[in-house]
């Protein structure tokens, strides 16, 4: 027991330790930089750091002038005295304050404050609380912008029959109410529209009826609360025609959005455009097409008739000038087209619609019988929902965090809340952070809007951007100073020196600023216990580092003691900070929406949570409950060996209470008659399946249409893919379900046992003559090599009976030594 109590004690220690060593390690690195700063607008640019903008110099001229506010506190007079430090901190000043109201007859107040003036420091955050509340009874202007070419007709006549009905549907929701009525074709020239006289007048020319003259954009009826008189406006509207599909809808959009006083919008109203049309749009340079190469200027150009007078004069809008005007003037759009959903003219307008914020996209039913419920069930979405956007510059950082509706969810990143109704109160809680310090003065000035989606109501938000010191202003600078010898100017405690002068009272001259002396040295060393003269990276001149150039130009060295530089930082990618930040005294200072050694981690949580649950405003839970948000992604968790998996961990097929497990039988049956629920010849199940050639799963589709994917395992070891989607209304819904089934399941290839045993046979042989082969070759060519040698070396031999080696006589002689014979 005291082993273990001793045990755990010293593991506390150590993290205390470690903790202790991690803040001060920080708390150091914020020092560096705060030190690395020379100049008082240089400090002030850099977080959380003051200056010192004391006169003294000799032994307090060694004074650190910029210092973190850590610093400041701990230390106080003994590092500079109060009067003399610079520490300008954000603030703001509520101007406008109305209380939210909603009283019929007066303008409702929706958005509180209206106005406020904020002071903010170069990357300091600051926070500030705004509260929405719908108001009760809000105006809507509703224009209904609809294509007539020939194939509209019948819609035509629907939208003329249920003008009153459309009126009396929406006084339910609002009893100030508008209409609108406008008409769109296409461009009247080749090849969008034929251009010989006879098809100008008539664009049905050689047909069986007669159709009205091409047009690109006709504004037919102001908006009025006289539904009968939109009723005779649209029925006495002839329909036309074109030659091409597309059609001219971003003409018309682009009118009908900026024609503000033409069509009637009011600045206190929702603003409803409805836009229906059964085919594709021409996009931006299309025109050229037509030798139109005029880019569109975004102006109102409507003759006395309301026709759409620039049509041959300039190009079709851009998507983002449609975007841009929409989000100005607060239009929300609503695309009602008479195509089913799994049609390449609605994904078409579905990615459109996800590109204009606000905008809403449904099916008109049959010839268009459904238009009311259509019209009123977007607008309840989209009164039950806010969304914040804003105008910010380039250089401000605008954050928005929200509980929505549940006081208890945790704060997080979210711009949009779901599921109001009259009297809910939104807080949001707005970040701004200015990342960047412009040179040019009048930007450092700015007028923020912040507004909800669709509404003219906003917060003002007068900006200024602190860069400079007061200190440093004209007035408050020494010229020729005694401080300075009479040699510079006096700025903030410091002497900016003339031409020709330096050192830190502008001692020194010419070239004089070499001198070795142990006190102007020990100026340009970091510290004390510091044997470098100017941290290594440059020369000492008269007390004062002049810090080394590089060869790349972009790549310096700074700071009082050429300790920072602006290259060493940690890379992501081959990158100086990933590209997302800037590398300042050796650390990563990163952009807004990033974060992390490298800024390489993305700075948000909106991006793990499900596009289904933002819009209905119920709890944004984050990777589903099942994972963490890392970077920007979701890392999701494994539980009692079942692991979830998708972009938001949504997605688990095979687990137990899942959809999939409960129809895989009956799919398995109705599609390919295999099965369990086979065996009896009867599947016994009522679902409604088609057969399509391939299932593929599309997660953000899928989830828009609440379509939900399905790959399991069923007989014979063969695995298929399926969809289902509920299709029934109410308490029914859970039970009426559409299945998509794959044509063909995907079952594994049977091994052919006989055909592999004999390739590897007919293998092993190929193998075996092979390698007989090439030894037979090598041999070949061995022996012949030799047999060439041995006849050059008998070519090149000289052979005689006496001296050849190889003969030998028949008789041989021998003599004994001992005999001497007849001598």
């Amino acid at each position: 027991m005291h082993r273990s109590c001793v045990l755990f004690s010293l593991h506390a220690y150590l993290f205390l330790f470690s903790i202790i060593i991690l803040v001060s390690g920080e708390y150091k690195d914020s020092e560096s930089i705060c030190a690395s700063q020379e100049t008082c607008g240089k400090c002030l640019q850099t977080p959380k750091c003051v200056w010192c903008s004391t006169n003294t110099f000799g032994q307090n001229g060694q004074i650190v002038r910029c210092v973190t506010r850590e610093k400041l506190l701990k230390e106080g007079d003994l590092w500079c005295k109060k009067d003399d430090v610079v520490d300008i901190q954000n603030s703001m000043t509520i101007i406008e304050n109305l209380t939210l109201s909603s009283i019929k007859g007066k303008n409702p107040v929706q958005i509180q404050p209206q106005r406020i003036k904020l002071r903010l420091r170069k990357d300091e955050e600051y926070r500030i609380i705004l509260k929405y509340s719908q108001a009760e009874d809000y105006p809507v202007d509703l224009y209904y912008l609809m294509d007539l070419s020939y194939t509209m007709k019948a819609y035509k006549n629907k939208l003329s029959e249920l003008a009153v009905k459309l009126q009396s549907a929406m006084k339910k929701l609002t009893s100030n109410f508008r209409l609108g009525f406008g008409s769109f074709i296409d461009k009247a020239v080749l090849p969008m529209n034929h251009i010989e006289k006879e098809w100008l007048q008539n664009p049905c020319y050689g047909g069986y009826t007669t159709c009205a003259p091409a047009y690109g954009f006709k504004h037919q009826l102001s908006l009025t609360e006289n539904a009968k008189l939109f009723q005779e406006e649209v029925r006495k509207t002839e329909t036309s025609g074109n030659i091409d599909l597309p059609e001219g809808s971003f003409d018309a959009l682009m009118q009908a959005i900026v024609c503000s006083k033409e069509i009637g919008w009011r600045d206190k109203a929702r603003h409803l455009l409805v836009l229906s049309t059964d085919d594709t749009f021409h996009l931006a340079g299309d025109g050229k097409l037509a030798g139109i190469v005029e880019p569109n200027d975004c102006q109102c150009h409507l003759d006395k008739q309301g026709y759409y007078s620039h049509s041959l004069l300039q190009d079709y809008p851009t998507i983002a000038q449609i975007v841009k005007q929409s989000q100005e003037h607060n239009i929300n759009i609503i695309f009602a087209l008479p195509t089913k959903k799994n049609s390449d003219s609605y994904r078409l307008y579905q990615n459109l619609s996800e590109i204009i914020r606000g905008s809403s996209i449904d099916t008109m039913e049959g010839n268009g019988q459904n238009i009311v419920a259509l019209i009123s069930r977007q607008y309840e979405q989209l009164v039950s929902s806010v969304s914040m956007m804003d105008n910010k510059p380039n250089f401000i950082n605008v954050k928005y965090y929200s509980r929505c509706l549940n006081a208890t969810e945790k704060l997080m990143e979210w711009q949009e809340c779901g599921g109001l109704r009259v009297g809910n109160v939104i807080e949001f809680e707005i970040v701004l952070k200015a990342f960047e310090c412009p040179k040019n003065l009048s930007e450092r000035h700015q007028v923020l809007e912040i507004r909800p989606l669709g509404i003219n109501e906003s917060l003002t938000v007068d900006i200024e951007i602190l860069c400079d010191c007061p200190c440093e202003e004209k007035e408050n600078s020494e010229l020729n100073s005694v401080k300075c010898r009479e040699k510079g100017t006096l700025t903030c405690g410091i002497c900016f020196c003339n031409d020709g002068f330096y050192g830190k009272q502008c001692e020194c001259k010419g070239q004089e600023f070499d001198s070795s002396s142990q006190n102007v040295t020990e100026d340009c060393k970091a510290s004390n216990t510091s044997n470098e003269i100017c941290s290594g990276h440059g020369a000492c001149k008269c007390g004062v580092c002049n810090c080394m150039k590089r060869e790349n130009p972009q790549e310096i060295f700074y700071g009082k003691y050429c300790e920072c530089d602006n290259f060493s930082c940690k890379r992501s990618g081959d990158e100086v900070c990933g590209k997302h930040g800037k590398c300042e005294c050796g650390r990563c200072n990163c952009r807004p929406g990033f974060s992390g050694e490298t800024c390489d981690c993305k700075e948000t949580n909106s991006t793990c949570i499900l596009p289904s649950t933002n819009k209905v405003g119920k709890s944004s839970t984050i990777c589903s409950g099942r994972g963490d948000c890392i970077c920007g992604k979701c890392h999701c968790h494994e539980k009692d060996k079942i692991r979830y998996s998708g972009e938001f961990c949504e997605e688990c097929p095979n687990c137990p209470g899942q959809r999939c497990e409960e129809l895989k039988d009956c799919v398995e049956c109705m599609a390919y008659g295999t099965g369990p629920l086979a065996q009896n010849g009867t599947c016994n199940c009522y679902y409604q399946i088609n057969i399509v050639d391939v299932v593929e799963e599309d997660p953000e589709n899928d989830y828009k249409l609440d379509t939900h994917y399905c790959r399991t395992d069923g007989d014979g070891g063969c695995f298929f893919a399926f969809k289902y989607e509920y299709v029934g209304k109410g308490e029914n819904k859970d039970k009426m379900i559409k299945i998509l089934v794959q044509k063909k399941p995907e079952c594994p290839v049977p091994i052919d046992v006989f055909g592999v045993a004999l390739g590897v046979a007919i293998s092993v042989i190929l193998a075996g003559l092979l390698i007989i082969l090439i030894w037979k070759m090598v041999t070949m060519v061995h022996d012949k090599r030799e047999y060439e040698k041995f006849e050059r070396e008998r070519v090149l031999a000289r052979w005689n009976r006496s001296d050849n080696p190889l003969y030998k006589h028949a008789v041989s002689t021998f003599n004994n030594p001992t005999f001497k014979g007849n001598r």
